[in-house]
This record gives structure tokens, sequence and C-alpha cells, in this order.
């Protein structure tokens, strides 16, 4: 599994339709890195986030802050042929995973009395697959010691780039938000 760190894209354009000069793949990119893992895990062919965010821009899907996956998923599964379907029950989540898919999650970030796991606002991850009650998520965002902050410790467990997590802390995290399951 290629891991793709939205920070390291910096040098490649992303720019809003609302005119954010400043738009690229470092501060608005984690629908686009988590959309070329997704087609890369699961097709296991070559989608890098340049070419992504080229066919983000060109389906509509580049909103002012950041990507409407609602779009890009659509745009996805009609180029690759696959199957997907929008849901905020993470049980749907649980038994694809356990059947061979893939999932883009929208974290919430913080609200009162919760502190955002994988993000402090929105944000875009890839769900890869599940052991046990333990997910492998793949987040755009990840950089070392990024989980060793207060809130955040001890809720996630790295293996490599690969941060597993109980079900509960993505439940937590995607609260009435949007998971975007695909299958082949």
């Amino acid at each position: 599994m290629h891991f793709y760190c939205q920070l390291d894209y910096e040098h490649v354009p992303y720019l809003s339709p609302m005119g954010v000069a400043n738009g690229n793949l470092a501060n608005n990119g984690c629908g686009v890195c988590a959309a070329s893992m997704l087609i890369e895990s699961l097709l296991n062919i070559p989608f890098p986030p340049e070419e992504c965010a080229v066919f983000s821009k060109r389906c509509g899907a580049r909103e002012g802050y950041g990507t409407n996956f609602y779009i890009l998923a659509g745009a996805l599964a009609a180029r690759f042929d696959l199957t997907m379907r929008p849901t905020e029950d993470i049980g749907a989540v649980t038994e694809a995973l356990r059947n061979g898919a893939r999932v883009i999650a929208n974290t919430q970030g913080d609200r009162e009395g919760y502190t955002g796991v994988f993000s402090d606002s929105g944000h875009y991850l890839l769900l890869d697959k599940i052991r046990g009650s333990e997910i492998c998520v793949y987040d755009p965002m990840y950089r070392p010691g990024r989980y060793d902050v207060p809130g955040r410790i001890g809720k996630v467990r790295m293996d490599g780039n690969a941060a597993w997590a109980d079900l509960n802390v993505i439940r937590e995290d995607c609260m009435d938000r949007p998971y975007f399951i695909f299958t082949v």
C-alpha cells in the first residue's frame, strides 16, 4: 500500500473555485490523497495525487475549502467501474471492510467535550481493513507525533504509516459524517 501524505504536495496546485490563491494539496488535499490511496489499494493501479487532483477539479469536486466527496466518490466509481455507496452507519462500514471494501471516512474533528483523534476539523481518511474491532486507517496528514497530543494519546496504534484504531474511535471521530464505501 502506497501512503500519500498531503503535506508532501505543497507544490501541486489545487486552486479553489473561490479564488483562494494558495490552494494546493498540502492545505486542501486530504480528499485527493485519500482517493489516491483508495484506488491504488483497491485496484492495485497507479493513481497518484497529482493525477487525482486534476481529476477532482475536472469532475467539479473541488470546493471552497477542500473536496466535495459526494461528487468525487461518484466520479471515481464511474471512472474505475466501482460500486460506491455513502452511509453514516458504522455497522455497514465494518461489514463492508470485512468483505474487502475500502472506505473513505469524513471526520468531524473537535466538538464540545470531544477532541478529534484524526483531526481537529473536517478531514478525509482511508479505512483500509479491519481486524477484530480494530480498523486500519491511512491519514493523509500523518506525521510521527500526530497522535501524541492530549486527547489523542493511546487511541491509535501505529504500524509504519498505518494507524490502527478501535471502531468506537472511528465512530466518535466521524459522528454525523458520511462514509463512502467502495467495492470492485
